[in-house]
């Protein structure tokens, strides 16, 4: 569907890019009206979270078409803010504006990863139905709380990596922060012991690094983590990263950056709709919901069929370029 602008709504993140967006705020504003339409509203979040609010009040009041101008954490809260409106599957387009000091969801899109490629493009982008995570976790007070995801969902030492992230300096270039954060949770890590159960066929409990649930591809500042995930099949990229040692992990960090490291021996991939994850130790395992490192399991995802349509994402994302058997 073509852009409307009465109908497009942008949520832009002025702390974006180390607050580069809210100091060049009118600058910003021109150059999307420019580009979107004179009638195409843009708010301001106001801190985290905000943008949930925001998006679910566009689409409540109207709007078909949310923009979202900031990195990963914008990105998943206007799609949390959309998918809490409940509108009917696939009525919402969904612009991604990468306006962040990193971001991996960006890379799937077919204008490249700048701000100004990727505004050039939403007017003319098609829009194709994309699949979106249902997620339920144990918070860090205890009680359970529940939401979406647009990425990338994993748990054992990736919520870790995230809190190390996020209480580091913005001014690291994305991938380095979750390289070098990495390296520091690997020390700190005790792997946990998890039981997993796909679409109801459980699994025998492993003691893992990671295991992440992908309805993308990359995650961790560039990390190619499910090299063939498809937006719109309907399933999950299940990568569980069994434990060996600190060095084995580390001597993997390469071929995941690569999309290679599905070859190694400790690591597994399956497909699924609907995951289970629970630990049967009192090791934890740190959940990451798109970034953000909101608790620990138990868990339960499951995929939202075609839930919104994305713009100007690449052909090869999704399932009938991948001639999937």
């Amino acid at each position: 569907m073509p852009l409307s602008a009465p109908s497009t709504v942008v949520i832009a993140n002025p702390a974006a890019a180390g607050g580069r967006v809210g100091r060049q705020w009118d600058e910003l504003t021109a150059q999307v009206r420019a580009a979107l339409g004179p009638e195409t509203r843009l708010l301001r979040t106001e801190g985290p979270l905000h943008a949930v609010t925001l998006a679910a009040d566009a689409v409540r009041g109207g709007a078909e078409t949310l923009c979202s101008m900031g990195g990963d954490g914008t990105h998943s809260e206007v799609v949390n803010g959309i998918m809490s409106a409940a509108p009917p599957p696939g009525l919402v387009q969904l612009g991604v504006l990468p306006a962040g000091t990193g971001g991996d969801f960006r890379r799937i899109l077919q204008s490249g990863e700048t701000f100004d490629s990727a505004l050039r493009s939403l007017r003319s982008a098609a829009a194709r139905p994309i699949d979106v995570g249902a997620v339920s976790w144990r918070a860090d007070d205890g009680s359970t709380a529940q939401g979406w995801f647009l990425n990338v969902a994993s748990f054992g030492i990736g919520g870790l990596v995230d809190r190390l992230v996020n209480a580091s300096s913005k001014r690291l270039p994305g991938g380095v922060a979750f390289y070098t954060a990495t390296l520091r949770a690997l020390w700190r890590y005790r792997p946990a012991m998890v039981r997993l159960t796909l679409d109801g066929r459980a699994l025998e409990p492993v003691p893992v690094t990671n295991v992440l649930v992908c309805n993308s591809r990359f995650a961790g500042g560039g990390m190619m983590f499910a090299p063939e995930a498809a937006l719109d099949d309907g399933l999950f990229d299940v990568v569980i990263m069994r434990h060996k040692s600190v060095a084995h992990t580390i001597s993997l960090s390469g071929a995941i950056y690569k999309g290679a490291h599905l070859a190694d021996a400790t690591v597994e991939l399956h497909r699924a709709a609907v995951i289970e994850a629970e630990t049967v130790t009192d090791d934890p395992a740190w959940m990451d919901i798109d970034g953000e490192a909101p608790g620990t399991l138990p868990a339960r995802l499951s995929v939202c069929p075609g839930a919104i349509r994305l713009l100007d994402a690449r052909p090869d994302v999704f399932a009938a370029t991948l001639r999937r058997s």
